[in-house]
């Protein structure tokens, strides 16, 4: 599974003429991004400057950029980036998170609902990249769902998506242990959600949060 499966995928959803907010989110019951703005907030203010990696649509963004300073967003494709709200605070970047090369330091770095659409050794290389673009002490939140007891690799068609689907969930501790390697410090792991938007045994939404 590479990266470039998922790219592919979003990008012929972005390109439909029934695009709308909720396209990155599949169906209304995969959005949490009241709970994920919420949880968010906990760690910024209106002083704080945020890297949004994965903006899709904007519909965190959209919760909370009138409460800081500003919003990097990047997300690849225009036909999700126009959903997102327009204000001065607000940059967009349609832009890969490899292409992306940030100008500057950010307070905080948000990757929700991402990082599950990149392998092992992606993975490495983003984490690697933008922790250099973290400010001394800033925090980078992941929101992701990750594998409970082992890695699950998802690769084939999906009969709820209707279509071929790609996902690496990554056992939680793996991927602590990849941050920690980096050079992240004060790892948390965090039960985001309540029990019922967990709906799969194997796998289960958690966020990290981690300090430069």
């Amino acid at each position: 599974m590479e990266n470039k499966k998922a790219l592919d995928f979003f990008q012929n959803i972005s390109r439909n003429s029934d695009v709308h907010p909720l396209s990155c989110k599949f169906s209304e019951v995969n959005d949490h991004t009241q709970i994920d703005a919420d949880f968010i907030m906990k760690y910024a203010s209106a002083a704080t400057s945020i890297l949004d990696l994965g903006s899709g649509t904007g519909f965190t963004v959209n919760k909370i950029y009138d409460k800081v300073k500003s919003i990097a967003c990047v997300e690849p494709f225009e036909g999700f980036t126009k959903f997102i709200a327009k204000s001065e605070n607000i940059e967009i970047f349609n832009q890969t998170l490899r292409e992306f090369e940030p100008a500057r330091q950010y307070d905080l770095i948000t990757i929700f609902g991402v990082m599950h659409y990149f392998n092992e050794d992606e993975s490495n290389t983003i984490y690697e990249k933008y922790f250099h673009f973290l400010k001394e002490n800033g925090r980078l939140i992941i929101k992701n769902q990750f594998g409970v007891n082992e890695d699950v690799v998802i690769e084939g068609y999906s009969e709820e998506q209707k279509r071929d689907y790609f996902a690496h969930y990554r056992h939680i501790c793996k991927e602590v242990g990849i941050l920690e390697n980096i050079g992240y410090k004060n790892v948390e792991v965090i039960d985001i959600y309540p029990p019922e938007c967990n709906r799969w045994d194997n796998t289960h939404f958690y966020a990290i949060v981690a300090e430069k």
